[in-house]
């Protein structure tokens, strides 16, 4: 008996100190200004660059802690430039569930492996209950400056989605629009003034054949309203229908709800979600490349990038992508690529799916590897050995409103996800994104100039290396972009032929090469990636 009142003590006085110092972190609270989400303590842009990290299965807790201590997850987590996590919980875990011990759900999913995971790694977390299991996860967040976006994921623990779950829109067996209302008042009291809490979603992924304006017009405004009342703090995060693809309605009808500054909208895209009229993950790999990646980023902007544009502009955060980072399907590999010059572009917040290696328990099978996870199976390495590479200009924040810096632009190779840079010999060649080489860019037809020189962009013949140069008369000098994804930048050569920049397959060296299907031809299914380049405007 003295031993387990001893053991409730220490659990009080743990979420006591999580609560403590999670409030006196640097990462709170934040607003929003047209389509920027603002760091209020220091006014300038807080770009969001998540990890999505599940704690919304079965389990009821974050993922993980059966293979390695919380603080070195997080440290994984910021070492790999991540500064947000999209946490996932489980309405029913603050509604029925939020006095159950970790243990004794763990043990009734018969999952022993599990729990002598967590006993050598994290073991003061059995004797917690699931909801003070989370606010260790988030005091540990908060302790190494990481924000933390609180995601409603499902009602009902489980793996989401599917059209026939029972748990994609109100009125569902597993959505009663009341108990969700509840189950987000619940949370949003509990994380008040929490300051690594900057942010809470409304549901993830609303789906299924109950979907209709009206209920999603009443009810996301009786939830978004009920969390600004109850913690008027954090950013309110907003999804749309079909999967969270579909915002378009919102173009006649807005959203009519007062939040201050702290509206912001989500959406989502994988190889298979389909934008207009691609259904299948297969086009990625059936049709012309630069034709999908341009009906892709057409689809995406009409359905929910016009939300970031205009007088009445909001932030949009892609709260949900991800790839096989195996590196197996090659359709997930083109849609990557594509994806991210829309994120580049425009600089987007986002959430990549997903931070964890595997899961405890998924469906009726236990440590379940999860393909699409930054980490491995045992947490300890990158699945995708080019991650850091890949992802290393989208996780910068390019773009600042404050900044009173003109716009030049980055030279993006979105294949390699590096970017140019001028060696010593002044040829061009990919290399790290934190390289100073900006660009003076006019439009099609123009030259493209080094920042802070006379010198510019100048091609030789096919196969050699594109230099800069003093000689910016000369049609060799002169670029622009063709091709309907218009990521192809092409010049003349000496002969008058068209010719495009071309990552070297062998080197880091851009050289010029023909040009690969910059027509819309139907039959030319060559994949161009190598030649993608696209011009990415920054002011930081």
């Amino acid at each position: 008996m003295l031993g387990t009142t001893t053991q409730s003590i220490f659990v009080l006085l743990f979420v006591f100190i999580c609560t403590y110092f999670s409030s006196h972190s640097n990462a709170y609270p934040l607003s929003t200004h047209s389509r920027w989400i603002m760091d209020d303590s220091t006014g300038q842009r807080a770009k969001l660059v998540c990890g999505n990290w599940a704690g919304h299965l079965k389990p009821m807790i974050p993922e993980g802690l059966d293979r390695r201590p919380l603080k070195d997850l997080v440290t994984e987590l910021v070492e790999h430039r991540f500064n947000c996590v999209r946490l996932t919980y489980a309405i029913y875990m603050w509604t029925r569930y939020g006095h159950d011990n970790v243990i004794d759900t763990f043990a009734s999913l018969d999952a022993p492996e599990v729990i002598d995971g967590i006993a050598k790694n994290n073991p003061s977390v059995l004797s917690m209950t699931h909801i003070q299991a989370f606010d260790a996860v988030v005091h540990e967040l908060g302790v190494q400056n990481v924000r933390v976006l609180l995601d409603n994921h499902v009602s009902e623990p489980k793996w989401c989605c599917n059209d026939d779950d029972q748990n994609g829109f109100f009125h569902d067996r597993h959505f009663d629009p009341q108990e969700w209302v509840h189950g987000l008042t619940l949370a949003a009291k509990h994380f008040n003034g929490n300051h690594a809490v900057v942010a809470m979603s409304l549901r993830n992924e609303l789906h299924g054949p109950r979907q209709n304006l009206n209920d999603w017009y009443k009810y996301m405004s009786q939830g978004a309203l009920a969390i600004h009342k109850a913690n008027p703090n954090v950013l309110v995060v907003i999804s749309g229908l079909n999967y969270d693809t579909e915002l378009e309605f919102l173009r006649n009808r807005p959203l009519k709800i007062d939040l201050g500054k702290k509206m912001v909208f989500e959406t989502h895209l994988y190889s298979w979600s389909g934008i207009g009229t691609l259904k299948l993950k297969e086009i990625w790999t059936k049709q012309p490349l630069n034709r999908i990646c341009a009906n892709s980023i057409k689809g995406l902007d009409y359905r929910v990038g016009f939300l970031t544009i205009g007088k009445n502009a909001t932030p949009l955060i892609f709260t949900e992508f991800g790839f096989d980072q195996t590196g197996s399907s090659v359709e997930d590999n083109r849609f990557l690529t594509c994806l991210q010059t829309y994120l580049a572009g425009r600089d987007l917040d986002w959430g990549l799916w997903a931070f964890q290696g595997d899961y405890y328990v998924r469906g009726d099978k236990i440590q379940v590897e999860e393909s699409f996870g930054v980490m491995d199976a045992t947490w300890d390495h990158l699945r995708d050995p080019n991650f850091t590479d890949k992802f290393q200009l989208i996780q910068r924040k390019n773009q600042d409103p404050t900044s009173k810096v003109p716009i030049a632009y980055i030279l993006y190779h979105p294949l390699s996800g590096q970017c140019a840079q001028v060696n010593d010999k002044n040829e061009l060649e990919v290399g790290s994104c934190d390289n100073q080489n900006r660009w003076i860019y006019g439009g099609n037809g123009s030259q493209i100039l080094l920042q802070g020189s006379k010198k510019c962009l100048t091609a030789s013949s096919e196969g050699l290396p594109v230099a800069v140069s003093d000689d910016c008369q000369s049609k060799n000098s002169s670029w622009k972009s063709v091709s309907l994804s218009k990521l192809h930048l092409a010049t003349m050569d000496q002969d008058g032929e068209q010719i495009c920049l071309q990552k070297n397959s062998n080197s880091s060296i851009i050289v010029t090469s023909k040009c690969i299907c910059i027509e819309d031809d139907s039959l030319c299914l060559n994949d161009p990636q190598s030649q993608w380049f696209q011009l990415v405007p920054t002011n930081v």
